[in-house]
């Protein structure tokens, strides 16, 4: 669906505005109790030092997280960055495995764990993953068993974002992946019936493509509070293109951007 998405995304223009006085913009977010530095979270590299990838912020008042696949975190790998900043992922499995793999994870440490339903979107026919979809109680079990945020990845929709939190979700990151083969509306599409249903109850994530910084406020700019990045391109390159939209619309915080800034007739009244 990423090509989907990228002609989605093409649809959300931006309007210019510089008649105003801000230079240098606050990319700081509040989210789950903490003040983020930018509302960009990257996913860690399998092969690299995560020191790398998720150095230190630039304040000691502001914090940055990143995603790492739970097969991948280890007790040597959370040395190399700070662990509160760990969400770790893991794929839809029998809840056996599940809570096994979420008390592993919240003994090193990580400051979130994560459930990808995404790959359920390879299940017969169209592939070989099974079918293993979470309830509402299987959530609750996870979050409790974890003792931390649980983030839920590859919400398709509002009503499974309903689910997530009445389950007690901190997170439900939004992707068009789930429903690629179903056709379904990109990712930047769904975001506003996921933040008519849920939002103020949890965080809502987008985790669509992002080609650069310009991307990633075209989400915010529809209601999402972060947006996951997966890529090659450093996140400080992003945050650098990020506050270039952030100044070319004249907003100076997270709470200015929204609606105003895009061009879509889509949204007003005829």
């Amino acid at each position: 669906m990423r090509e989907r998405d990228l002609l989605a995304l093409d649809d959300y223009q931006l309007v210019p505005r510089v008649l105003h006085d801000v230079e240098e913009p606050d990319l700081s977010v509040a989210v789950l109790g903490r003040t983020l530095e930018w509302p960009l979270v990257a996913r860690l590299p399998s092969g690299a030092p995560w020191s790398e990838a998720l150095p230190r912020p630039a304040a000691p008042d502001l914090g940055r997280v990143a995603i790492a696949e739970a097969s991948e975190v280890t007790a040597e790998r959370l040395s190399e960055c700070p662990r509160d900043a760990v969400v770790a992922v893991m794929p839809a499995r029998s809840m056996g495995e599940l809570v096994a793999e979420v008390r592993r994870l919240a003994e090193l440490g990580v400051g979130a764990v994560g459930l990808d339903l995404a790959p359920l979107a390879d299940s017969a026919p169209y592939g070989k993953a099974p079918f293993r979809p979470r309830s509402r109680e299987d959530l609750a079990e996870l979050r409790a068993a974890a003792g931390r945020p649980l983030w839920v990845f590859g919400v398709g929709g509002g009503a499974d974002a309903e689910v997530a939190a009445e389950a007690g979700a901190d997170v439900v990151v939004v992707s068009s992946a789930l429903g690629a083969r179903l056709r379904s509306p990109a990712t930047i599409e769904t975001l506003p019936e996921v933040v008519d249903a849920v939002a103020g109850m949890l965080t809502i994530a987008a985790g669509g493509a992002v080609r650069d910084g310009i991307d990633a406020f075209r989400y915010l700019a529809v209601g999402a509070e972060l947006v996951v990045v997966d890529g090659d391109r450093p996140v400080t390159a992003l945050a650098a293109e990020l506050a270039y939209a952030y100044r070319l619309t004249g907003c100076a915080t997270f709470a200015d951007v929204g609606y105003d800034a895009l061009y879509a007739p889509l949204f007003t009244e005829p």
